[in-house]
């Protein structure tokens, strides 16, 4: 019986592992020089890039600088005000889109706007955000499911903390509860017999 239970318990926590949630954050590439600029950036199996034709098309400002939003920390910046910014996986699978944090390039507190596009490999949603006149990180919350890309375009701007995850396989996960219980029942029956 005990046997059984731990067996059942152990099938349960597999099974609420699936829904695969990730913060990127970013911190891996926090430096100590003023700046440091990217083409695209790829973390925890996401791709991040930029559109804009120059070399520095994605940056982060140095973990004390006055212009960093995560301070001790790193925040990506976008550097081409109008530019467009994605992210997706990098084997192109869908993903969920739960928020990002965002503040103005400089830090300053300044106003800006940033639509963003939710793509899902049959139709496009839009969402426009309005950064307050606060300084630091703000965070802006979608909720949006089953994405194949994300992009943004807007003023000048720095992301951070975009907490996704890979959404949860129904069937999938019913069939493999089901193969497990249909396992315990028939395990139980021979021990009995």
């Amino acid at each position: 019986m005990l046997h059984t239970k731990l067996l059942l318990s152990s099938a349960i926590f597999a099974l609420s592992t699936f829904a695969n949630a990730t913060v990127i954050d970013f911190n891996h590439l926090t430096h100590n020089d003023t700046v440091q600029t990217f083409n695209s950036i790829n973390t925890k199996g996401f791709v991040i890039k930029n559109d804009s034709q120059g070399n520095d098309r994605l940056g982060i400002w140095g973990k004390n600088d006055e212009f960093q939003a995560d301070k001790g920390h790193a925040a990506v910046f976008v550097n081409y005000s109008g530019s467009k910014t994605s992210i997706e996986q990098a084997n192109k699978s869908s993903f969920n889109f739960k928020s990002i944090d965002l503040a103005d390039v400089f830090n300053k507190g300044d106003s800006a706007s940033i639509q963003f596009s939710f793509f899902n490999g049959q139709s496009t949603t839009f969402e426009t955000v309005v950064l307050d006149r606060l300084i630091g990180l703000q965070t802006f919350v979608f909720n949006k499911k089953n994405l194949t890309k994300v992009s943004w375009v807007g003023s000048n701007s720095q992301f951070d903390n975009i907490n996704i995850s890979t959404p949860v396989p129904e069937p999938e996960t019913y069939a493999l509860i089901g193969l497990g219980l249909t396992g315990l029942w028939s395990a139980r029956r021979r021990k009995q017999a």
